[in-house]
Parts: structure tokens; C-alpha cells; sequence
């Protein structure tokens, strides 16, 4: 199967659920609307979360589960062997429980084996609970090798309010980035005159996206560290799930992306081991600034919002070496994001590179 196989437009799931306490009110019969025997798939944090939540609600209506702990990465290989033995214990239904790899193993295992799949996450640092794709890396080198646009949405997400209150304020703060990161770089490549079906939809989606996100995230961080599910908290993490996604839908999982998105993938492909231990969302958001001071645009307000949240603002807070600003502007300069290697760009690209080279 090639990577972005599929070209329809996929919107994100058929049916997603958030509420307080969302899994013990809904899951069982999401399950049983899906399938009729299940196979959890988490990593140990997912686990921690939720799984008080989920035995509760599956073992009251008697139906059959099982748990596998998941601690590799996103990849074919992985997702086949996780098929196999979910075709080998008769399981039809895939209940996919954590961030945002796990999210992504659960969807393209469930693909795999041809089985339903239900994504309940225990973080918002992405969007991926909610989108009909996987982002895909090897699992040797852990390196990113694109996405896979899955030829279905999923069948259900269940955002438990009560989970995703407790989840580490740094998740939150990610995905608040990569959601704000929409806007930012559709308009990288937006032409409102001469533009792509949707792109224009997603653009304005994603403008009302950031401005909520921009204006709302403290008030947010402080309700979380009161274990407050205020309305201003189902808010966000509505933004953050289902109408990122959405935009993801609108833009076809790809055409939302520019630099910051690719910056991402180099510090995942050239320097995997310094930056494994960073989410998609804070790598994500020091591309960011890169990108804003590409396009002549002032990244000041997006470095003041990275510097209270305590997220990395330069290369020395990811661990990369600042010669890796030479690999960053070859690649860049390279990927679809810009396709332009010429001495200009490249010195283009070199000047806004400086705003992270400390």
C-alpha cells in the first residue's frame, strides 16, 4: 500500500462523544454498535488513564475485551503482526486508548484487519483520536516516512472529560500548537482566487480555530491544574479533537501543512535520537516560528506564547546541535512545503532559521 493512497475528502469519524464521564456512559454501546468482541490496544500511560474506566464499562455489559500494551511506533510492520493476532482471537473491534502514536497504530491496525475502530484518547496533544489517517515512521530508525490516508473514518472517539482533565498540562499546551499551527500554515500556501476544493473552507475554520486558542488557553491551563472541567475547558479540547480535525478533513490531510509540519518531520528523520523524547506539537510549534519568519510575518507573539507555556523555543531546548541549522535549511528548502533549492531561497531560509539557532 502506498502512502496518501486515497484522494477522497474523509472528514474525521462517524461519531464522536464528549462528555464527563463519556466512557461509562457510552461505551459499551459504542462497542456493541461496532463489533462484538474488542481489542484494547494502549501504551502504559493510556492504560494508567483510563483503564478503571473501561473495565467498568465493558464488564457490566458483559462484553469481551482484552488488553495488549503497545510500547513500538506507527508502521506497517507493526500494525500486520497486531492484525494477525487480532484475526487469530477472533476480535473485530480495535479500542484504541492514549496519544497521539497510539491513536495512529490503533487506526491503521484496525485497517489492517479489516476490524471497527473506536479511539478513546487520554491526551490532546494532536488531532489524531479524531482523523482517517496515520502518520507512519520506521521502525528501525524511528525516522518519519509520511502519512497514510486510511480508506475510511473511524467508526466512533470518546473524549471523557473527566480523563483529559488530568492529562500533564505540557500535552495540552502541545496540542493547543498544532492546532494553532492550522491557520498559520495554510496560509502558507492559500491563494483565496486560485486555491484547492475545501482549502478555503479549512482556512476559515482554522482562523476561528487560532483565534479561540489564542485568547483561551490560559484560562484553560488554570482550570486544568484546578481539576476544573469548566465550559471554557470542553471548549478547547472540542477545538483541539474534532475541529482540527475537521480542518485536516477539508484539506485532505496534507495541504494544511507547510514548514512547521515539516520541520517535525527533520527532527524526527535527521535527528530522531535528540528529539524522541519531544511531542508532535512542541517540535510543531518551533517550526512555527521558522515558518512565520519565512513569510516575513512577526513570530513574536507565537515566541511569547511558546515562552509561557515553557515549551522549546530554540534548537539547545530540543537537544539539536546548532549546526543542524544547515540540515534544516537544506531540507526545508527541498520538501513540498517550499521545492525551491536556489541560492535566494536557501538564504532565505538560512535568515529564518537564526530565530532558533541558540
Amino acid at each position: 500500500m502506498s502512502l496518501n493512497s486515497d484522494h477522497a475528502f474523509k472528514f474525521g469519524c462517524g461519531r464522536y462523544i464528549q462528555e464527563k464521564n463519556a466512557i461509562g456512559k457510552y461505551l459499551a454501546a459504542e462497542a456493541k454498535r461496532a463489533g462484538t468482541k474488542a481489542f484494547v490496544l494502549c501504551g502504559n500511560n493510556g492504560y494508567k488513564a483510563a483503564h478503571e474506566k473501561i473495565d467498568h464499562a465493558l464488564t457490566e455489559a458483559a462484553f469481551p475485551y482484552q488488553y495488549h500494551l503497545f510500547h513500538s511506533t506507527c508502521c506497517l510492520e507493526n500494525a500486520d503482526e497486531l492484525a494477525e493476532e487480532i484475526r487469530k482471537g477472533g476480535f473485530d473491534l480495535v479500542i484504541g486508548v492514549g496519544g497521539g502514536v497510539l491513536m495512529d497504530t490503533a487506526k491503521l491496525t484496525a485497517d489492517r484487519a479489516g476490524a471497527a475502530i473506536i479511539t478513546i484518547p487520554t491526551s490532546s496533544a494532536t488531532c489524531a483520536a479524531f482523523t482517517p489517517h496515520s502518520v507512519m515512521y520506521d521502525r528501525r530508525s524511528g525516522a518519519t516516512i509520511g502519512s497514510l490516508k486510511l480508506m475510511r473514518e473511524l467508526d466512533a472517539c470518546i473524549a471523557d472529560l473527566e480523563v483529559l482533565v488530568r492529562q500533564p498540562a505540557r500535552l495540552f499546551c502541545a496540542g493547543v500548537m498544532d492546532s494553532m499551527a492550522k491557520k498559520i500554515e495554510i496560509e502558507h500556501r492559500y491563494d483565496p482566487e486560485n486555491c484547492i476544493l475545501g482549502l478555503d473552507y479549512a482556512h476559515t475554520v482554522a482562523e476561528m480555530l487560532y483565534d479561540q486558542l489564542d485568547t483561551r488557553t490560559e484560562e484553560v491551563l488554570r482550570d486544568m491544574e484546578n481539576g476544573v472541567i469548566s465550559d471554557a475547558f470542553e471548549r478547547l479540547i472540542f477545538d483541539i479533537i474534532p475541529v482540527t480535525g475537521v480542518v485536516n478533513g477539508l484539506s485532505k490531510g496534507s495541504n494544511q501543512s507547510a514548514v512547521a509540519h515539516r520541520f517535525y518531520e527533520e527532527c524526527r528523520s535527521f535527528f530522531y535520537d535528540e528529539t524522541k523524547d519531544f511531542l508532535h506539537g512542541e517540535l510543531v510549534a518551533l517550526g512555527l516560528l521558522v515558518q512565520l519568519s519565512y513569510t516575513g510575518s512577526d513570530p513574536a507573539p507565537v515566541l511569547r506564547k511558546l515562552e509561557h507555556m515553557k515549551l522549546p523555543v530554540c534548537l539547545s531546548d530540543i537537544g539539536v546541535p546548532l549546526s543542524g541549522a544547515a540540515v534544516f535549511e537544506r531540507e526545508l528548502c527541498r520538501s513540498s512545503a517550499i521545492r525551491d533549492e536556489s541560492d535566494s531561497t536557501r538564504k532565505r531560509m538560512h535568515e529564518a532559521l537564526e530565530i532558533i539557532v541558540r
